[in-house]
């Protein structure tokens, strides 16, 4: 079996979902079909059958193919790009024929259409995202058909560095199914090296080893190629090639298998249960859907349009307990969709979850649970003010004080360098106890508008998503039920909800270095300098190399660091979340920074969205524990207290006391 993992799910408007549990390479999400439409039960035609009456049904009076050629002079002149959304056409409609619908009777209106919803494809050369993005769109229109899409990539493509990729002694697999069309994507290359692009083309029928394929180019003609292995002798199948039979080419060029999309029907089996893996991908493939519609509105960046938009998918509550609306997600699930989040852009590290309003669930006043609700139905939004001007790293010197007052406290003081102040319906502040044991620390939940809170505006570089700034209070009365746990219970409510959210912030960090990563390769492959691709110049192949195995390394770290939260051990987690923040977000960096610089010019301007990871990154070095100090904490955690101590008060034989918390550092946030 061929591993695969499914990229994107369509139907993204049912209201009723279930998802069936496949291969454990294959994550997929079933959704239930309306009364009196084709069931995938149904669904017996193969692609060849299908394609073969779509291409006998159309005429100049019907025309229900879009070829190549119909969209050649609407896309930009150097990106190419009409074939791909060609192929996505008409395999569309080769699908209405396999679920028993009735054919497009407009294409060409529809990709108008599709142009108007997603403009980004008028510049052509279509990634893997856009282009299982676009199935997945046209896929949308199908009353509700369950289907699924998966890409499969060579081992040596440079289109999808961290998707799955196909064996290198197995090869991959080019069968033909009921109710299932594959699009296969190759590589032109000219006799002199020079590399064309890809082409895309639907697969119809594989007899053994001669497929038989409709080319968008002159959908009407029949094609055929067959199939040559290449590699080493202990990776026989690592590369496949697509010849011509019978010498009929003449352009002396190779053809170069790329990628394999498919797209399958699934049967409904509405009482089974997802697993978790197939859970988080259905999850994904709506985030991307709605980071499209986001795009186009232009609030890609806000969470609060993030928040009511993804509140229709549960992704709000994802993290948030089953009890108040959430999905229970588990924190090793989570550090896939904040990672899957990252990849869009390094802002919608906030838009997974409950985010700072998580340890509302430390409190069961009506206050705290009517907010956790409320959060996981997209209707709130919860900030955090830990940092003062005077106190950042170093917690203890603290100011903010609560007063027991009657039934409840009086707060004064005042917090800076805190964000989401402006987008937030609440806030999670931060004080010195009442009681004022040992330098403990009490946290009040706190409506944004409450009488008494002043917000005052700061401005950031990066993550300009959400605002910056601080709050001001001068004996804010608050009643009891704004007090999260008990007086003095904050520094442990810090600790723990911290480290989770240091975690997230890492995988975040990876999915945005990485998404970079996946620019800076196709930019190499594609950009001529001198006569050839500048990816003939190995040093800009090295820097993907090297950042790619790093942050692979870091998401191992991640996945081990979220399983010991989720068994509770936090402790055993500490110094890994606290490596990680420091590391992670480093290799990010220098990851996004090498693909910047290998843009040249065009990677420091708006064309391209690299100068913005590498702005956000830096804002995340210092937000929730700095690099340098979270390096110091993994020291104390191993090496012991000694080695902190000497550090922040200068002797070795201190006595100075040194809580957990100091190990815990705050910095912005």
């Amino acid at each position: 079996m061929i591993a695969t993992a499914v990229y994107k799910v369509v139907n993204f408007n049912s209201t009723r979902i279930s998802m069936r549990r496949l291969h454990v390479f294959l994550f997929c999400i079933v959704f239930v079909s309306r009364p009196g439409v084709a069931t995938p039960d149904d669904v017996r035609t193969t692609p060849n059958d299908a394609l073969n009456r779509v291409q006998q049904d159309h005429s100049d009076e019907s025309p229900i193919l879009v070829a190549q050629g119909d969209l050649d002079q609407l896309i930009d002149c150097k990106g190419g790009g009409a074939c791909p959304i060609s192929a996505a056409l008409i395999a569309s409609q080769g699908l209405r024929v396999m679920a028993g619908l009735a054919v497009d009777p407009h294409p060409h209106r529809t990709a108008l259409r599709v142009f108007r919803d997603k403009p980004e494809l008028l510049l052509g050369r279509i990634s893997n995202d856009r282009f299982v993005n676009l199935m997945a769109y046209l896929c949308d229109d199908f009353q509700e058909m369950p289907t699924a899409i998966s890409v499969l990539s060579a081992p040596n493509s440079p289109h999808s560095a961290l998707e799955p990729k196909w064996s290198e002694t197995e090869g991959p697999d080019l069968s033909v199914k009921h109710g299932e069309m594959k699009v296969l994507a190759y590589t032109v290359t000219t006799a002199d090296g020079t590399v064309r692009g890809r082409h895309f083309v639907l697969l119809k029928e594989n007899n053994e080893g001669k497929l038989s394929f409709l080319n968008p180019a002159s959908p009407l003609k029949q094609r055929f190629f067959l199939v040559e292995y290449g590699g080493v002798p202990t990776a026989t199948k690592q590369r496949v090639f697509f010849v011509v039979p019978d010498g009929l080419d003449k352009s002396n060029q190779t053809y170069e298998l790329n990628t394999i999309f498919t797209v399958r029907f699934l049967a409904d089996d509405a009482d089974e249960s997802p697993d978790d893996a197939s859970r988080v991908e259905a999850i994904k493939a709506k985030i991307d859907l709605l980071a499209d519609q986001l795009r186009s509105s232009g609030e890609l960046t806000s969470p609060i349009a993030w928040r009511r938009g993804g509140a229709e998918f549960g992704l709000p509550g994802v993290d948030l307990p089953v009890e108040v609306g959430g999905g229970g997600y588990s924190a090793s699930e989570a550090i896939e969709l904040f990672r899957h989040a990252g990849r869009i852009n390094l802002n919608l590290r906030d838009v997974i979850g409950g985010a700072h309003g998580r340890p509302l669930t430390k409190s069961s006043t009506a206050l705290s649970q009517d907010v956790l609700r409320k959060l996981a139905a997209g209707e709130a939004y919860v900030a955090v003010a830990i940092t003062e001007p005077t106190a950042g790293t170093d917690m203890k010197a603290m100011k903010s004080n609560a007063v027991r007052y009657e039934a409840g406290f009086k707060l004064t003081g005042r917090k800076l360098w805190n964000a989401r102040l402006r987008q937030a319906t609440h806030v999670v502040l931060y004080t010195l106890a009442a009681d004022r044991n040992d330098g403990e620390r009490s946290a009040f939940l706190i409506p944004i508008d409450h009488p008494g809170l002043k917000v005052v505006d700061r401005y950031a570089h990066g993550l300009t998503g959400n605002s910056f700034g601080g709050l001001e209070f001068n004996d804010m009365f608050v009643s009891r039920d704004h007090l999260l746990g008990e007086d003095g219970d904050g520094g442990e409510i810090f600790n723990e909800h911290f480290q989770y959210w240091r975690l997230m912030q890492a995988a975040a960090a990876i999915g945005c270095g990485e998404a970079a990563l996946d620019q800076m390769a196709e930019r190499i492959e594609t950009r001529d300098a001198f006569g050839a691709p500048i990816g003939r110049f190995t040093h800009l192949q090295q820097p993907l190399g090297e950042y790619l195995t790093k942050l692979r390394m870091a998401m191992s770290l991640a996945r081990e660091a979220a399983q010991m939260i989720d068994n509770g051990d936090y402790d055993g987690a500490t110094p890994l979340v606290n490596g990680l923040k420091a590391e992670g977000v480093e290799i990010a960096l220098s990851a996004c920074d090498a693909a910047m610089r290998a843009h040249g010019a065009m990677g420091y301007s708006r064309e391209t969205d690299l100068g913005d990871r590498v702005r956000d990154l830096m804002g995340l070095r210092i937000a929730d524990g700095t690099t340098d100090v979270m390096r110091m904490t993994v020291v104390s955690e191993k090496y012991g207290s000694d080695l902190w101590k000497m550090a922040v008060y200068g002797v070795r034989d201190t006595k100075a006391s040194s809580t957990k918390d100091e190990q815990q550092p705050a910095s912005v946030e």
